[in-house]
């Protein structure tokens, strides 16, 4: 384009990919017909099996289907040397992972997602239990499992009787066909008994209707994670039955068992519900590789901007976990030090020497940061919670068992949790 275009203003572009792979670019309707054609032949060439025809891979904005409005949509910044690409994705399942982070409301209480790449990091058990402190301290908490397709809160903390008549999964259905009226989630949650004392709500990703009509589950997911019809995307969706569930059982605070993984439905519960968001991992190259792939796509979405203060940068809500942790400080420092090699190649912001020099405030910190995001609060390995079953093993832990690994996690969660309560006030 360069080549073709030197004297372009490529913020004035679009490069739009399809579902498929396939790369359109959109240019100003101004463009006269000799540079479109010559653009047009370039690209083509340029792009192999990724162009779309000589003759449809380049059009003007008023050929589109968007017209105009597609230069309002929200797009990721793709560097090339200096010249920032604007780039918007056309996928199969929403825009959620383009989509401006959703900074919450003044309104919601407290909310806390935990995530991981891959299960058995302890990241459920470490929600329950400190779920069960806050019901301790006499908070109302509520508990939401998000991770349909490996749902876990529900059998570790309400006995088969004791479950709900519906689950989340439930809600994201009935939503589809505008039958999640309000009465629904009063059917949702249930108490748990792990804790002595009232207070500690679970919301299941299933509840007894599917347990009884098992074999309509599978066909429900595959329902679940879809648009609805007036267009609202999961992460939407997933703002409108949190908001729901939190009317009914009015907690203090919220707890979110995200979905592991990359998969798109991901974006809602890391970017669009307002949380703290704690990212559990071991530290084995396959941790840093996916936390890589997904620490580098949000980077399209952090822009440099100059602030007063980081309190407002979304990137400040999130946290590393280190699970399965011998607490060795030389063990620590191994996980800082790759955590760190990942985050200043993607979130942080890259800092110059005239950024320095007018005292510029960037989304950036040193290695051995204590207060940074990539530096690890964590989890003890232990026998006692390796394969555990709350409801017949837990009270057999003991306390003393429970603060031993998980005592450290809940300071920095009990930490994070009184400066939102304070941010409310």
């Amino acid at each position: 384009m360069c080549e073709v275009l030197p004297e372009a203003d490529f913020a004035s572009f679009r490069v739009v990919r399809d579902m498929h792979g396939r790369l359109y670019l959109v240019v100003p309707d101004a463009l006269s017909d000799e540079p479109l054609e010559r653009l047009r032949e370039s690209l083509h060439q340029a792009l192999g099996p990724y162009s779309p025809g000589r003759n449809s891979g380049v059009i003007r904005a008023c050929e589109s289907l968007s017209g105009e409005a597609l230069f309002a949509e929200p797009s990721l910044i793709q560097w090339v040397g200096d010249i920032g690409v604007r780039l918007v994705e056309r996928r199969a399942m929403g825009q959620d992972w383009v989509n401006e982070p959703h900074a919450g409301t003044d309104t919601q209480p407290p909310r806390f997602v935990f995530h991981s790449l891959k299960g058995g990091v302890g990241r459920s058990t470490a929600m329950m239990l400190w779920g069960r402190e806050l019901v301790r301290q006499g908070r109302t908490v509520l508990l939401v499992d998000l991770d349909l397709e490996a749902p876990g809160l529900g059998a570790h903390m309400l006995p088969a009787e004791g479950r709900p008549e519906f689950g989340v999964l439930d809600w994201l259905v009935e939503d589809l066909v505008d039958n999640a009226s309000a009465a629904l989630p009063a059917e949702m949650v249930a108490e748990s008994v792990l804790v002595d004392r009232p207070g500690l709500w679970v919301a299941p990703a299933m509840g007894r209707r599917s347990s009884d009509h098992s074999q309509g589950v599978l066909a429900k997911l595959a329902r679940g994670y879809l648009e609805g019809e007036d267009g609202s995307g999961f992460a939407q969706r997933l703002q409108r039955m949190i908001a729901a569930l939190e009317a009914e059982v009015a907690p203090d605070v919220v707890l979110i068992d995200s979905r592991a993984g990359l998969h798109e439905t991901v974006a809602a519960n890391l970017l669009h519900l307002g949380a703290e968001v704690f990212f559990f991992a071991v530290d084995v190259p396959a941790t840093w590789e996916g936390y890589r792939y997904l620490l580098a796509h949000l980077a399209q979405l952090a822009t440099v901007r100059e602030f007063d203060s980081l309190e407002g940068d979304w990137r400040q809500r999130f946290h590393m976990v280190q699970a399965r942790s011998s607490l060795r400080d030389e063990d620590r420092r191994a996980f800082a030090a790759n955590a760190y090699a990942v985050w200043v190649d993607t979130l942080y912001d890259a800092v110059s020497p005239d950024d320095v020099a007018d005292e510029v405030l960037r989304f950036t910190f040193d290695e051995g940061d204590p207060d940074a995001p990539h530096w690890p609060v964590s989890i003890l390995r232990s026998e006692h919670f390796e394969a555990l079953d709350p409801l017949r093993q837990l009270s057999s832990v003991g306390e003393a068992a429970i603060r031993e690994a998980f005592g450290e996690l809940f300071i920095e969660l009990q930490g994070c949790l009184q400066l939102r309560e304070e941010e409310t006030e």
